[in-house]
């Protein structure tokens, strides 16, 4: 027997409910060798009859008369490098199901204090406690079940706990697990509120005519449902959005060319078990006195005229905020050292000063050229960074201070030049080729927030697809024991090498527009976007600079030569000096690790945890960065520096988090709905007379309300509808039903306001997640 099997709870080994398994894992009753019912305990055996079979597996029955249920965690993804599996972690570009699958997972395994074991895979997980469930569930990965199920035990033990009660916690994620479909409602027999021809007027001028035609005429096949009943299902769930009658919905169905399958018309079983999972997820009829009554609108700090909405300028935003001038965290400071110097130059130099501008240059210059050649805690110095500024605020000052530096000092040291690295990257293997002959450089891309946007899009070209991975991979291989793999193509020409210690600076230009336009929870979740520092400035245009263009200090030409040849010289040598973190360094950098743990433990954004769980790195890197340029031949972060550095990094997450928190990042789903949510707000400061302009019932008058005619005609034109490219009102209908969906929104039934109020046009109110 195997002695892991010896792991599992006495409690369940000594109930007669084991069977027994082959590679095939159908269950076989060990008393009798004939296939066992998994929903039959009774059909099992003892456990030692189960290990005597001498078959692969054992399993036990869950059934109604024990205590037991199991928590089945399976993560199936695997990846494999030279035919060996490797473990995934965390900002894998290849497997990001699986990185938010394994996050999952180890949150509901943190959760339970019961036994749990691996799984026969390994890759899996079985947590077992007492508790029930209605019936048994599975949804992404995450599987409960407590009866008509039998399960395959290991003892090979990841948690030696006894199978304690954990009714609590099992129904709680059992709520959240337990998908909608599995519930089947009662098929109330309405009669129908209009000829079967109104029926049919209404869905073919719907937005999703195109696909409900389609559906009738029988062309379900290439339209993503992997079969014909899927199609059926979908057509029945639009026939009864427009009718409550159950009747109506079979006889209409009937009339298409779907219903070309005996089972479709026989009888009314396969139709009725469709409308009954479609009935279950239909919102119930409500109670329209008991909305919310209208409070009275607080004085706004800026009076509006609402009813002179929107703008007369097409392109104005409707509900934009005011542009903040300055930095809501404070202004950024230049450090000691060669950092603070270089920054000081750019500034001075720039045709139109701005603090923040110099200070990104003077980081990304400094890493460009450092970042290879020293090492702090295991990896490099290498920065990610996006300047962030509105068109005409002096960006250009960034890239034209670094130049300016490098060819003064390119007068005495030509090979300065190395550290420069291409102004644009059209694929990955471009970046690597690059590589292969300057492991260290920076980079200065403009319009960088456009190249986000076509990177991070799902439909990005494969080279993009390539750079957006290259980019995810080099940001964490740039200590000097690490390497950034080959890659080997059909096309020998794309094929790149090994590189040892890659180390990328990247400093790209963007508008606050383009760049938070383009930028979505997806991004962030990714790991991209964190891995950057996002440097903004908010200000107005700095007049121009008499000074503009000034040659750079003959003893900062002089510093800045000294630091290029420790870098040329350790990179000759092959190798790399590490920098030392006095005491006080340390207590504050573990302070900033301690508030990152804080904020990622609350779980109050995911958005939020995202941009704090690199917050300790991006301290220690540039705290590291700026002791190089204070003592090239010997660094050490000191407390200053690392305090310098902490609140660099916090007030950097700061600044990203308003704008997520204000609702102005992106173009899609997150500013729909901030924009969405905007509408209502003024639509609840209409008079009675001006409601009535937008279809608003008199009977919902003096509600908390706001009906779609509304919606219709001011969302359309804002930039973040308008510019998609679902199209304006294609936007609007997707964006309201994911708001319902996630129950910020609560809709009418229209069959209501069809009744009530004569209403074919839906009313939207605020649901509990509002």
């Amino acid at each position: 027997m195997n002695p892991m099997l010896e792991n599992i709870p006495p409690e369940l080994r000594s109930l007669p409910q084991w069977v027994c398994a082959g590679s095939d894992k159908i269950p076989v009753n060990p008393r009798t060798g004939r296939k066992a019912d998994p929903a039959n305990p009774a059909s099992g055996g003892t456990f030692a009859e189960a290990v005597q079979a001498g078959m692969q597996h054992v399993g036990f029955i869950l059934g109604d008369s024990d205590p037991f249920a199991v928590i089945d965690l399976d993560n199936p993804f695997e990846k494999k490098v030279n035919g060996v599996k490797v473990p995934i972690v965390e900002g894998d570009a290849d497997f990001p199901e699986a990185v938010e699958s394994a996050k999952r997972h180890s949150k509901i395994l943190a959760a339970f204090n019961t036994y749990a074991e691996l799984s026969q895979s390994g890759k899996g997980v079985h947590i077992v406690m007492k508790g029930s469930i209605p019936q048994g569930v599975k949804r992404s990965g995450v599987e409960l079940y407590s009866r008509q199920r039998y399960i395959i035990f290991t003892g090979n033990v990841l948690r030696n706990l006894p199978v304690n009660d954990q009714q609590e916690l099992l129904t709680e994620l059992y709520n959240k697990v337990a998908p909608l479909l599995n519930e089947l409602g009662e098929l109330i027999e309405d009669e129908p509120l209009q000829e079967d021809a109104e029926v049919w007027a209404m869905a073919t001028r719907a937005t999703n005519a195109e696909k409900f035609v389609a559906l009738c005429e029988g062309r379900w096949d290439g339209m993503g449902y992997p079969s014909q009943s899927e199609a059926d299902y979908a057509l029945l769930s639009m026939l009864c959005f427009y009718t409550r009658s159950n009747e109506q919905a079979r006889r209409m169905f009937r009339q298409t060319a779907l219903a070309n399958r005996t089972k479709a018309t026989r009888n009314d079983v396969y139709l009725n078990r469709s409308l009954r999972r479609i009935r279950a997820r239909e919102a119930p009829l409500v109670d329209t006195s008991g909305l919310a009554l209208v409070p009275p609108p607080p004085a706004p700090e800026t009076p509006i005229d609402l009813h002179g909405l929107p703008p007369a300028k097409p392109e104005a935003n409707l509900a934009a905020l005011p542009v903040k001038e300055g930095n809501p965290f404070g202004q950024y400071t230049f450090p000691p050292g060669l950092v603070g110097d270089v920054a000081r130059y750019v500034l001075d130099s720039a045709i139109r000063p701005v603090p923040e501008v110099a200070l990104a240059a003077a980081i990304a210059l400094c890493a460009g050229i450092s970042g290879r050649s020293y090492n702090v805690s295991g990896t490099g110095l290498n920065q990610y960074i996006i300047l962030l500024a509105r068109t005409g605020r002096g960006k250009e000052g960034a890239a034209s201070g670094i130049d300016q530096l490098i060819a003064a000092v390119r007068q005495s040291i030509p090979m300065a030049d190395q550290f420069l690295g291409p102004a644009a990257f059209a694929s990955g293997q471009a970046l690597v080729k690059v590589l292969d002959s300057r492991p260290c450089f920076v980079s200065v891309l403009g319009e960088f927030g456009l190249t986000l946007q076509q990177i991070c899009e799902p439909t990005a070209p494969g080279p993009l697809v390539m750079l957006r991975r290259v980019l995810l991979d080099i940001y964490a291989k740039s200590g000097f024991s690490k390497v950034l793999r080959s890659s080997v193509y059909s096309d020998s020409d794309k094929n790149t090498r090994i590189v040892q210690a890659p180390n990328v600076t990247l400093l790209g230009e963007s508008t606050p527009e383009t760049f938070f336009s383009g930028l979505d929870i997806s991004h962030i979740a990714e790991g991209l976007i964190p891995r950057f520092s996002i440097i903004e400035y908010k200000g107005k245009r700095p007049p121009p600079n008499p000074n503009a263009f000034a040659p750079p200090p003959d003893n900062l030409v002089v510093a800045l030569g000294q630091y290029i040849t420790v870098a040329i010289t350790t990179q000759q040598n092959h190798t790399v000096c590490p920098v030392r973190i006095e005491p006080e360094g340390v207590r504050i950098l573990d302070h900033l690790n301690d508030e990152a743990d804080r904020r990622i433990n609350a779980n109050n954004s995911d958005i939020e945890a995202e941009l704090w769980n690199r917050a300790h790195l991006k301290g220690l890197k540039l705290a590291a960065l700026v002791a190089t340029g204070c003592n090239p031949h010997a660094p050490t972060i000191t407390g200053e520096l690392a305090t310098w550095a902490v609140d660099f990094v916090r007030r950097e997450i700061g600044g990203v988090m308003e704008r997520f928190t204000t609702g102005e990042v992106g173009s899609g789903e997150a500013k729909q709905e901030s924009e969405v949510k905007r509408l209502f707000r003024h639509f609840q400061e209409l008079t009675p007379a001006q409601r009535t302009q937008y279809r608003c019932p008199e009977g919902l008058m003096d509600r908390q309300v706001v009906p779609y005619q509304y919606l219709n005609i001011y969302a359309r034109r804002l930039a973040c509808f308008k510019n998609d490219k679902r199209g304006a009102v294609r936007a609007l209908r997707d964006c309201l039903e994911n708001m319902v969906k996630a129950e910020v929104l609560e809709m009418i039934p229209l069959q209501q306001l069809q009744t009530e109020f004569k209403m074919r046009s839906p009313i939207y109110y605020p649901g509990p997640a509002w």
